[in-house]
């Protein structure tokens, strides 16, 4: 009897590994721009629409006040990096710093939007 419930569970393990390791774009249900639905698309603006969000989340208990903190400190060094990056390149973002800036903006969205559907 033991030995079925070890195969049964090695062949479930087996199953469900591929899907596991599969990038989650690859995984059913996944839509990878869902995040960013509504957002507009420079950097300051989507600065501000990440605000909207955190301040949302917490007024409507989706961000517990930890969660919430810890969103807005992430914010708040972006918006720190992206004026020190603009101050240092004559008050415009070059394209390298701009795309780095957008990526850690995703990063965050993806982090708020996890947070809010799967939090603690």
């Amino acid at each position: 009897m033991k030995r079925v419930w070890i195969g049964a569970a090695m062949a479930g393990a087996m199953i469900a590994a591929p899907m596991a390791l599969a990038p989650a774009s690859a995984q059913p249900g996944w839509n990878g721009t869902a995040f960013w639905r509504g957002a507009p698309g420079g950097t300051w603006e989507r600065i501000q629409f990440l605000q909207e969000r955190i301040n949302r989340g917490v007024s409507d208990g989706s961000l517990n006040r930890g969660e919430g903190m810890r969103a807005q400190a992430q914010l708040n060094n972006i918006r720190r990096q992206a004026a020190q990056m603009r101050r240092r390149d004559g008050g415009t973002l070059n394209a390298r710093d701009n795309a780095w800036l957008q990526s850690q903006l995703d990063n965050l969205s993806r982090r708020l939007r996890w947070l809010r559907h799967n939090g603690w």
